[in-house]
């Protein structure tokens, strides 16, 4: 019965509320005497990140004069003189906050970004690593701008090192950009690391020729190349009797430059061919003998097999 009644009593219409103008101006008037007496305390937080701000100034030039007095990179110095100047405009803010609203709590907002910094560092994971590694590079200096290296499949010479990655102009006049997580946790060959730098490569004599006068007359042709470094001398010793030559290996100090070491190098190479072709001294090269050979013995082939053999004994 009661159930009945409540589906039949009617339902109460909701009357529209009436502009009132007074309302509106008592808002805004409520808003106008709040913000005229936090006016003073606002002008006072704005002082407050003024003065911060030009704290910061002060530290970044500090650290970039320290930085060319102890011949740190410039650009790392440059970057910790940025981020100590964020980090003092940041803690600016947070005080001038305090100032304006006295019921900020900067350790709420610190514990939340606590746990929005997880989310971001997983998010900017390879960019936070290139970065980190990049502030190693500048600062160790494993390598520099205008050293040469190989890293890979990549040769040529730093044109820059910044935080994010290192630019390499290849000797075939192309950029490589290398991400700097890359390039600190792998193997890298700095070519240009000391003053001078060791070559190789071999050559081979004839087996009717005699060993020490090759040596020799490689080695005269050393003493004599410009760009061949007398201390530590050149090196030559027998490091091969290979199937059709005397293999020698030859050594030899040159400067680190890479043109210097193509330079040096043609000119050490051509030399003792010169060399050894004036002193009557064979440089062979691989060779093959075919025989035809008819196994049934019915008919002879290209060359008899008992004439081969009596030519060898």
């Amino acid at each position: 019965m009661n159930f009945l009644f409540l589906l039949q009593t009617p339902t109460p219409t909701i009357q529209p509320r009436s502009f009132d103008p007074g309302i509106i101006w008592q808002t805004l008037r409520n808003l106008g005497n709040g913000f005229f007496a936090q006016l003073p305390y606002i002008i006072l937080g704005i002082l407050v990140v003024g003065v911060f701000v030009v704290i910061a100034r002060i530290v970044k030039r500090v650290i970039h004069t320290a930085g060319e007095k102890t011949r740190l990179d410039i650009t790392l110095a440059d970057l910790l003189g940025r981020l100590a100047s964020l980090l003092i405009i940041i803690l600016g803010i947070f005080v001038a906050a305090v100032v304006v609203f006295p019921a900020f709590k900067p350790g709420d907002l610190v514990a939340g970004l606590g746990i929005t910094s997880v989310a971001v560092g997983f998010a900017f994971k390879d960019v936070l690593q290139n970065f980190f590694a990049g502030i190693l590079i500048l600062w160790r200096k494993p390598f520099v701008v205008g050293d040469q290296l190989k890293f890979r499949e990549f040769e040529g010479t730093i044109e820059e090192i910044n935080v994010r990655s290192t630019r390499i102009k290849t000797f075939d006049g192309e950029r490589a950009v290398i991400p700097n997580g890359d390039v600190y946790t792998n193997a890298v060959l700095v070519k240009t690391a000391y003053d001078r730098r060791r070559v190789r490569f071999v050559v081979g004599i004839g087996y009717l020729d005699d060993i020490e006068k090759g040596r020799e007359t490689i080695r005269q042709v050393l003493d004599k190349t410009e760009g061949v470094m007398p201390d530590p001398g050149p090196w030559i010793y027998v490091s091969e009797l290979a199937p059709s030559s005397v293999n020698f290996t030859v050594y030899f100090w040159v400067e680190s430059n890479q043109a210097n070491v193509l330079k040096v190098s043609d000119r050490v190479a051509t030399g003792i061919k010169y060399a050894l072709d004036e002193a009557g001294i064979d440089m062979p090269y691989p060779h093959s003998v075919v025989l035809f050979h008819d196994a049934t013995g019915t008919r002879g082939g290209d060359i008899e097999q008992e004439k081969y053999i009596a030519a060898r004994s």
